[in-house]
């Protein structure tokens, strides 16, 4: 197959997926320009700030991720909070002293209540 035969297959396949294209309402140069646009680009991951006194609660919450209850049914499941006899072990683990214990519990309890949405979303 010579050159001129290639490049003439070639724009009229091209043309033939520009009139499809067009078809959808879709601009192909301006489809092609967003899909390349971001592809090779890594999404640079949120910061955030911790001070200092939550960190024992943050790394209770972290540790106790796999220790959520999930509650059956017909319906399905859902995550329904973090094993308190498990957050008091980790705690203990972690070292935290007894008389911040309290205070940490509460902190887990608020990062637990933020993160039950998030666990429980279904695609």
């Amino acid at each position: 197959m010579s050159r001129r035969h290639e490049r003439q297959n070639t724009e009229e396949e091209d043309a033939e997926l520009r009139a499809q294209w067009g078809l959808l309402g879709v601009d192909p140069d301006k489809a092609r320009a967003a899909a390349t646009q971001g592809a090779h680009e890594e999404p640079e991951p949120e910061q955030y700030e911790l001070a200092p006194e939550l960190w024992p609660a943050w790394e209770c919450f972290v540790s106790c991720w796999n220790q959520w209850r999930v509650v059956t049914g017909p319906w399905g499941f859902y995550y329904d909070g973090i094993d308190h006899t498990s957050l008091a072990s980790t705690m203990d683990l972690l070292g935290v002293k007894k008389s911040k214990q309290r205070s940490v519990f509460m902190h887990v309890r608020i990062l637990e209540s933020e993160a039950k949405p998030l666990r429980n979303e279904r695609e």
